[in-house]
């Protein structure tokens, strides 16, 4: 991912669906994202907040926005031009779930997607009792970045960062310092390639990461196995980053006026 694609990402948030596209048998929601491309372009403000879960902070991502005509023509005259890709099972505690005998699927299940139509998004969904509803705090999270918002050296942001950007130079001596146990670092470096990558690509990725707190009762799994819950304490976080599409997890815990992060096999997520 380059910073061009997370500018298309931005540019797509604007609004999203109406409440009857909710309402299939399968409990897909393809057919609310499909709706949601249609009133995004439409520029529905109050649709999208709706349908989307509460922030504090969702107003800065339709502040501004206004109808595409031309895109709303086009999505009209060519629904297949529409890419709709989901990119995981859906997931209900951090394990994979399946409908139930309602035909719907637990409340809290979450769905990751790539949605495509003149550029390429990111989407995340939860289920809620009403319906699918899009979390946007990932999206939020990119607005921080493309302010030139730089994490605090004492944030576990930096932490993050810190270690991947080690990792993608193979430099162990460097990772060690950030992660919370040295005898984790073979895990950590496990399918790690012999050289660099040359191209920057996927530091790039690292540096336009958007990165969010998981909150109690949130779950991601962990590459190593097992799920972690999103906590509220001074000294422990769960956060999970948008590596372009891909999701990374990260367990992070605090060590004096540090961040250190518990090693996972992160070269075989980011390699996929």
């Amino acid at each position: 991912m380059n910073r061009r694609f997370l500018l298309l990402l931005l540019l797509t948030v604007c609004a999203t669906l109406p409440l009857a596209a909710q309402r299939g048998g399968r409990d897909d929601p393809s057919p609310v994202i499909r709706s949601y491309m249609t009133a995004m372009y439409s520029n529905d403000v109050a649709t999208f907040n709706k349908l989307t879960l509460p922030h504090p902070l969702r107003s800065r991502l339709t502040s501004g926005g206004r109808v595409n005509e031309d895109a709303l023509r086009q999505l009209k005259e060519d629904p297949g031009g529409l890419q709709i890709k989901q990119q995981r099972p859906f997931e209900f505690q951090g394990k994979e779930t399946q409908l139930g005998a309602n035909g719907q699927y637990p409340l809290g299940t979450t769905g990751h997607y790539v949605v495509s139509h003149r550029a390429p998004m990111v989407m995340g969904l939860v289920r809620q009792a009403d319906g699918w509803k899009i979390d946007v705090r990932w999206w939020l999270a990119m607005t921080d970045l493309m302010s030139g918002k730089e994490p605090d050296k004492s944030s576990p942001e930096f932490a993050i960062k810190s270690l991947l950007m080690s990792m993608l130079q193979l430099n162990r001596r460097d990772a060690a310092r950030y992660i919370t146990d040295a005898k984790g670092m073979d895990l950590l470096f496990d399918g790690a390639p012999r050289q660099p990558e040359p191209s920057g690509v996927m530091e790039a990725s690292v540096a336009e990461m958007p990165i969010v707190e998981l909150e109690p009762g949130e779950f991601t799994p962990l590459p190593t196995g097992g799920v972690a819950e999103g906590v509220r304490t001074p000294d422990r976080k769960v956060l999970v980053g948008w590596f372009g599409p891909i999701e990374l997890p990260f367990v992070i815990k605090r060590a004096g006026s540090e961040w250190k992060v518990e090693p996972q096999p992160y070269f075989a997520l980011m390699e996929q």
